[in-house]
């Protein structure tokens, strides 16, 4: 870690006169988020066998901070500004938005949630050494936003770059009326062996998701939760399958089956397997 700022929950440690710091002269890498690979040898052969794989651990930082010795101020803490930064960093509301200010990693953010502990130095609170623990093995862009109009001749192209394979699950808004179905469909090049007579090299749309409604009342905007499994905007919970929309890495087309136009706007976060 290069940073000397972070953001966390709408505020700058440099609001605060802070700075990232150390007290013993180095800062810890980022732990945690490991692959832990499910492989077994076969009995009399020498390979092993791949059964899958899985993340099973979060992220974890530990770092200190301190008075941003260029303030040229007291650089040990008062009983009130010790207040100020334990209303600031601890949280009892659930995870919250943590973005490091390093270049080239701006735009990557993790939700985590903090431990600290005041770091004194004879009987006097010089600092904080921080712990923060995530809710996920990796971090994510800032929100992406795309609106779009679209219907049965027109649809919308998304070109998804996540660094882990797995849907993401994004935020939906639409509004139409009627029977209609939201479809994700993505591209996908045949696994051609590479000194396979086949030269066939066309690609071929595989389903993502397929959203369904019906009877959809005029003027309701319809707003869809795929993360949480939420609904909003429906009068009666049989006009739609519950089957939410979901992205994938690469080229996503969304389709309709709709005459009529469709506004749609869709908020997703890509996953960023990086460490700061």
């Amino acid at each position: 870690m290069f940073a000397t700022d972070f953001f966390f929950d709408g505020k700058r440690a440099s609001d605060f006169g802070l700075m990232i710091c150390s007290f013993n002269g180095e800062i810890e890498a980022a732990s945690g988020g490991e692959i832990e690979y499910n492989v077994s040898k076969t009995p009399g052969r020498d390979k092993f066998t791949f059964y899958g794989a899985q993340l099973n651990s979060v992220i974890e930082w530990n770092f200190s901070i301190c008075k941003d010795p260029r303030n040229n101020g007291n650089p040990y803490f008062s009983r009130y500004e010790e207040s100020g930064i334990m209303k600031w960093l601890l949280k009892t509301d659930g995870y919250k938005p943590l973005q490091f200010k390093q270049p080239g990693y701006e735009n990557i953010f993790y939700n985590v949630y903090f431990k600290l502990t005041p770091h004194q130095i004879g009987g006097q609170t010089a600092g904080f050494d921080l712990t923060a623990t995530s809710d996920c093995a990796y971090g994510f862009t800032d929100v992406i936003t795309r609106k779009a109009v679209i219907n049965a001749s027109t649809p919308l192209e998304l070109h998804i770059h996540s660094d882990i394979n797995t849907y993401i699950l994004p935020h939906v808004t639409l509004n139409q009326s009627g029977n209609f179905f939201i479809r994700n469909q993505k591209y996908i090049k045949p696994d051609i062996p590479e000194n396979s007579p086949v030269t066939n090299n066309m690609e071929r749309l595989q389903n993502i998701s397929e959203t369904i409604f019906t009877g959809i009342s005029n003027n309701t905007p319809v707003i869809m939760d795929s993360d949480t499994d939420t609904i909003y905007g429906l009068t009666d919970p049989q006009t739609f399958n519950w089957h939410f929309l979901r992205l994938a890495d690469g080229i996503n087309i969304i389709t309709t089956n709709s005459a009529s136009n469709i506004k749609i706007e869709i908020r997703y976060r890509e996953p960023r397997f990086v460490r700061i």
